[in-house]
């Protein structure tokens, strides 16, 4: 799937996180406001640290590498260790659906993915199935849907509060004219501002820019609990699909 943001935590005190979110795909020109936004990230970099996807990418420039100051298996201990572990896993499923293990004829198999239980039954007939199923090298699966309301009910109680700076390293309107046509100086008439990021012709300027001079905002995360943060770590950085929205 196609990165929408760069996540950067710079500091996690108690129950309040601070980080940056630069936006990286001109699709999704805008931080989402919504709480569902900054849980999804929570539930995120929980998944990516209990797969072992959470790395110092081999970036010497440190242009916009996924960044980890642990190891891999530091942070898949981390996770283990959490407290709320359990409801990550549960919030996960609740954003993309849950993986149901079955055999090939749709029968409900237990996590070993070999095993299959008993009495026999089909997923479809305790499950409310999407149609995504596929094989990820233990056995077949199929997915039940996300839950778009359990997810906002969920974050209404875990977010307590979400603030997000504004737009920071936003074009102004005059470089955006100069760059669709450079013959054509700025009218000091005309009042000059952040350029709009819906507009497709203000990413062109951020071709030959580095990561850090992408637009982006600070957001202030704080939640209910302490243990929704016990993952995060000030320094980490990684790239996310997350927006928020359940499929």
């Amino acid at each position: 799937m196609t990165t929408i943001f760069t996540v950067s935590v710079d500091s996690v005190e108690g129950s309040t996180l601070r980080g940056r979110v630069h936006i990286v795909n001109p699709d999704v020109p805008s931080v989402p406001q919504e709480t569902v936004f900054p849980l999804s990230l929570l539930a995120d970099a929980w998944w990516n640290l209990d797969n072992g996807f959470l790395h110092n990418e081999d970036d010497e420039d440190d242009e916009g590498g996924e960044r980890y100051p642990f190891t891999e298996e530091q942070g898949k201990d981390i996770v283990a260790g959490m407290r709320l572990k359990d409801e990550f896993s549960k919030l996960f499923d609740i954003i993309l659906g849950k993986r149901i293990r079955v055999t090939k004829d749709g029968y409900l198999l237990a996590d070993d993915g070999k095993t299959v239980l008993e009495p026999r039954r089909k997923a479809k007939d305790g499950y409310e199935l999407d149609g995504g199923s596929g094989y990820d090298g233990t056995s077949h699966y199929v997915m039940t849907p996300g839950n778009a309301e359990e997810f906002s009910q969920r974050a209404a109680d875990i977010v307590t509060s979400y603030d997000i700076s504004p737009y920071r390293n936003v074009p102004l309107l005059s470089e955006v004219a100069a760059l669709k046509d450079p013959d054509e100086s700025w009218d000091p008439e005309k009042l000059d501002g952040p350029a709009d990021l819906d507009d497709y012709g203000v990413w062109d300027l951020f071709e030959d820019r580095s990561f850090a001079e992408l637009p982006y905002a600070e957001i202030v995360v704080t939640v209910r609990d302490a243990g929704y943060l016990e993952h995060m770590v000030a320094g980490m950085r990684w790239d996310t699909t997350m927006t928020g929205h359940v499929c």
